[in-house]
């Protein structure tokens, strides 16, 4: 199995091609001060909690422990999920890898990560989203403190699922014609 060195397309997208294997990795790499702000985002959120909790456990009125306890319930939902952001950021890759008759989807923290098998044959309508530049949440998806923004989709079994998140839209473009091709490449060989 000899393979290829890596070649990029775009800036964040790697191609490494092997014999019957051709694999697309997406890092979800930012730029450092962005990252900096994530942390010291998660660094103040975290002192919140802090405050809310200790006036949890030291006040005795019930109804500001009831409020309290709401605070400290938001809070705990937003600092598990800037966490994620923050663990996606520094690790994270979305792995695409087309094989004779499937194609893998893997959303990977470092290594780990659940690994989705699509079979060709169910495969239908591969290509870019459209998103509307004057719509609010469009533009929020594409935010660098935020875990998605898809840029490519494609029905299978009757589901739409969708991967590339926060491609630019050139990016995606090149993305969807390499994965097009290498589905009519690959999906006439057999194993």
């Amino acid at each position: 199995m000899t393979q290829s060195e890596p070649k990029f397309v775009g800036k964040r997208i790697e191609v490494l091609r092997e014999k019957k294997k051709l694999t697309f990795i997406i890092h979800q790499k930012i730029e450092r001060w962005q990252e900096a702000l994530l942390v010291a985002w998660f660094a103040a959120w975290a002192y919140c909690g802090m405050v809310f909790t200790y006036y949890l456990i030291t006040t005795t009125s019930s109804s500001e422990k009831f409020m309290f306890g709401i605070c400290v319930a938001v809070w705990l939902y937003f600092f598990i999920r800037i966490g994620i952001v923050i663990l996606w950021r520094l690790g994270g890759r979305e792995i695409i890898t087309v094989l004779p008759g499937e194609i893998h989807i893997k959303n990977a923290f470092w290594k780990r990560g659940k690994n989705q098998i699509f079979l060709m044959p169910n495969i239908f309508k591969l290509g870019l989203i459209k998103k509307s530049p004057t719509n609010f949440f469009a533009f929020l998806d594409q935010s660098f403190w935020v875990l998605g923004g898809e840029r490519i989709g494609f029905s299978y079994s009757g589901r739409r699922l969708q991967f590339g998140k926060q491609l630019s839209e050139n990016d995606a473009a090149k993305l969807t014609r390499m994965v097009e091709h290498a589905i009519s490449e690959f999906g006439k060989i057999s194993r």
